[in-house]
């Protein structure tokens, strides 16, 4: 397909919801999803020239993970992106995470641009996480206006910027101590976060609001091996067994 490799969206009304779009190709435009509004999915893996994942597509919730662009925007082109999480994408020109897309409440870390922006390119943000990023020149951003994001380095515009380590727990997720934590803009946060909680007020940056929970119950650790005796250079398999 010339665009949209997955799904192609006849209308800008058209939604999708609950899926998995993984491992697609367009030939020119949209590996993943062309188009229309994407709520609580997974695009993983897809591959095309513009918007490895999508393209011109409002994606809310989302996982946009390990995707790839020959030249723009690895997770996506165009459109909008809320409350939702890019990592690992890829792009051999600009914009690994976004290009050229507005975007609120998400996370971007682990993507790479071979040329500017290993995670955004020219895009309006606010409440974002763009950390770990690579590319030869503005390894998080290029471009754009930020408002309350954690990123580095401090953008030369914008409020509420800091450049604090976001001490991710996973590729989404912040761990407790996190600084980005009521760090947020509640001007900003719109629905719930990626989990699907409420945004505290102020909210946390990035697409994942942090409660903190009383943990009870036991919990066992045991490690599990294949052989007991083996001689030297032959390899040994362990298996981590945990429960509770």
């Amino acid at each position: 397909d010339v665009r949209g490799g997955g799904v192609y969206c006849v209308s800008s009304t058209s939604v999708v919801t609950n899926c998995v779009i993984a491992g697609n190709a367009a030939a020119q435009e949209a590996g993943g999803i062309f188009g229309g509004t994407v709520l609580n999915s997974l695009l993983e893996g897809n591959i095309s020239v513009f918007g490895g994942a999508a393209y011109a597509s409002a994606l809310k919730d989302c996982y946009v993970i390990g995707n790839s662009a020959t030249n723009s925007g690895g997770g996506l082109y165009g459109g909008s992106a809320i409350n939702s999480a890019f990592a690992g994408n890829w792009a051999a020109a600009n914009g690994g995470g976004i290009y050229l897309a507005p975007a609120t409440n998400c996370t971007f870390d682990g993507n790479i641009a071979g040329s500017s922006a290993g995670g955004v390119y020219g895009s309006s943000l606010a409440n974002c996480i763009l950390y770990f990023n690579t590319a030869p020149t503005g390894s998080n951003y290029s471009g754009g206006t930020l408002n309350f994001c954690c990123t580095s380095p401090m953008p030369p515009a914008g409020t509420g910027n800091i450049t604090n380590n976001p001490q991710l727990a996973s590729e989404s997720h912040l761990s407790t101590n996190s600084l980005c934590i009521g760090a947020g803009n509640a001007a900003y946060a719109t629905g719930v976060d990626i989990d699907g909680q409420s945004w505290a007020y102020p909210p946390s940056i990035g697409c994942d609001e942090v409660y903190v929970g009383a943990v009870t119950g036991s919990l066992t650790i045991a490690i599990q091996e294949d052989n007991t005796n083996v001689s030297t250079i032959f390899p040994v398999n362990f298996t981590a067994q945990i429960g509770g």
